[in-house]
């Protein structure tokens, strides 16, 4: 239940709380007065659009708090889990609008995005306004409110399943379906670069030892001439090893007067054979840099190679292999795809039996529930005043079961369209394309009394509801707008006495000018002021002793009604 609203900066309200009750709360006052300004309000604070244009001039913000008691139902707990957000006896949602475009979203002290507030706001209220009567009258929103009765039903799951499942398999079949000409083609080209890469022959890490084998050739004169002076300074034939040589004996020769010298012997025969073999690896490395033009030549063209391979499958070459191993899968794929098509066609008629079953199971239980749709909206209708209205609803005929893929959508195999005719002898005809003004309102307050049995929202808001419709009839929508209220909490914008004299909380919406600014302001009505605002909305004099007694005849006659409810 929304127990209280704060508006702060909206348009002609400077600041402005509401506190409202259970049942049924009408919100009157002149034409004008601002009173769409509080539901504007309640839209806002709800995720609705956010327009600077509503922000108060000369103000630099507008902010909107409603705050919810509980109980909640257990989706709203579930959003509010999700969003780790605590939830306790109340719930709180803010909402700031900067007027640089900026703006604040909170739940319960947390920040949450407009898409979650959304969802939520889904769950806690449903307002019914002048855009609604326009949606009512599409026929593809048809299907959508029969399915209100429907809600929770596992044939909804069940049928998705199916019909995913077949959306999936008809990707597959028209990647695979494609035309015999372009899939040649691609076949061709996928040949042809599978062997350019396998005839190149090309090894791991090849490119990097051939730079450097090539670096070497560049370079074969210089690295000689390094090598063999080298070479020449470690060769067996020059002093540093025969030095090396006769330190190793004079030492010797003299070990039996001093054996400690033993360790520096064996060190320097060490040094020696380093030596020796440092010179046997300089000979080998030197005679290695004997590079021929041909060698050079040959090196150069496989560099080359491997570099174009590189430019057209790479940049590397572990890029190039996995381009092999992607195009030798596709090509595979491709060359077994008869095979695999047969297969995923054979499969598709298995599926697709499976989503012409469900939607048949999900078509009859739509017809079920129309009916009992049908009987409970024409008795509605009827006390509504519309003795003679018929309402039907219509489903397209099924099509055969080999024609079936072309009919089906995510909603099933149905389309469905209300029938309405008004008057006696009246042919059922599209209901967008007869039904007044008038008729369309009661049309929605019928609806919306059915529906409150069959939704969980706590709150239903009704913005002008009363629209074409006066007198007598006044009243039987009044006590439409009380059976809704026993068991949800209703907000009502209302012209018409009969609703003003329902009400279970009466709210005075009024403006005035204060040095010259133009404010709105709102009253809670009691007593005799609620007898006044009946007889203003009667059209008597709020004063008149007359008027007030109608008045409070009328309110007699309401309150002796929700009595009996």
């Amino acid at each position: 239940m929304l127990k209280t609203i704060d508006i702060q900066n909206v348009a002609l309200i400077d600041k402005v709380s509401l506190e409202f009750s259970d049942g049924l709360n009408v919100l009157t006052g002149e034409t004008g007065a601002g009173k769409s300004i509080i539901i504007d309000s309640l839209s806002f604070v709800l995720g609705g659009k956010a327009s600077k244009s509503l922000i108060k001039q000369g103000c630099e913000f507008m902010k909107v708090v409603a705050c919810f008691s509980a109980p909640f139902i257990e989706d709203v707990k579930k959003i509010l889990y999700e969003l780790d957000i605590e939830l306790d006896d109340e719930l709180v949602i803010s909402r700031r609008l900067n007027s640089d475009g900026r703006g604040e979203l909170r739940v319960n002290g947390s920040i949450v995005p407009v898409g979650s507030l959304k969802k939520l706001s889904l769950l806690l209220v449903d307002i019914h306004g002048q855009h609604e009567h326009q949606k009512i009258l599409s026929d593809k929103y048809h299907i959508e409110i029969l399915d209100n009765f429907l809600k929770g039903d596992v044939i909804f799951k069940k049928y998705s399943e199916a019909y995913n499942k077949l959306r999936d398999i008809n990707k597959e079949i028209q990647k695979l379906n494609g035309s015999t000409q372009n899939q040649e083609r691609l076949l061709d080209l996928l040949d042809y670069q599978i062997k350019e890469i396998e005839n190149a022959d090309i090894k791991e890490n090849e490119d990097e030892e051939l730079e450097q084998r090539k670096l070497l050739m560049q370079n074969s004169e210089k690295i000689y001439d390094g090598l063999n002076s080298a070479y020449n300074i470690f060769d067996t034939s020059d002093a540093i090893i025969q030095s090396l040589k006769r330190a190793s004996l004079n030492l010797s020769n003299i070990i039996k007067y001093d054996d400690s010298l033993g360790e520096l012997v064996e060190r320097i025969d060490n040094i020696k054979y380093e030596a020796m073999d440092i010179a046997s690896t300089l000979k080998e490395r030197k005679d290695e840099c004997n590079f021929d033009e041909y060698e050079f030549e040959e090196v150069d063209e496989r560099l080359d190679k491997i570099k174009q391979i590189k430019r057209k499958y790479g940049p590397t070459l572990e890029d190039v292999f996995k381009f092999f191993e992607k195009s030798k899968k596709e090509y595979d794929e491709i060359l077994n795809s008869k095979d695999i098509l047969k297969k995923l066609l054979k499969e598709k008629e298995s599926i697709l039996n499976e989503v012409y079953l469900t939607a048949l199971e999900l078509h009859n239980l739509r017809v079920q529930v129309a009916e009992d749709f049908e009987k409970r909206t024409n008795k509605e209708l009827y006390d509504l005043g519309m003795k003679n209205a018929r309402f039907k609803v219509s489903f397209r005929n099924l099509p055969e079961e080999n024609l079936i893929e072309n009919y089906l959508s995510s909603n099933g195999i149905d389309e469905v369209k209300f029938l309405f005719s008004a008057n006696a002898g009246q042919d059922l005809k599209l209901l967008s394309e007869i039904i007044s003004g008038g008729e369309a309102s009661r049309f929605m307050l019928a609806l919306k009394n059915i529906l409150a049995d069959v939704d969980n929202i706590d709150l239903m808001v009704f913005d002008e509801i009363d629209t074409g419709i006066s007198g007598e009839m006044g009243y039987k929508v009044a006590c439409k707008l009380a059976n809704i209220s026993r068991n949800h909490q209703v907000i009502s914008v209302s012209h018409l006495p009969q609703i003003c004299a329902m009400a279970d909380k009466n709210i005075y919406v009024s403006k005035k000018v204060v040095e010259d600014n133009t404010v709105v302001s709102v009253q809670e009505l009691d007593g005799i002021d609620v007898f006044k605002e009946i007889a203003r909305l009667s059209g008597g004099a709020q004063n008149s002793q007359v008027s007030l007694s109608h008045a409070k005849e009328l309110k007699e006659r309401c309150n002796e009604y929700k009595a009996q409810i």
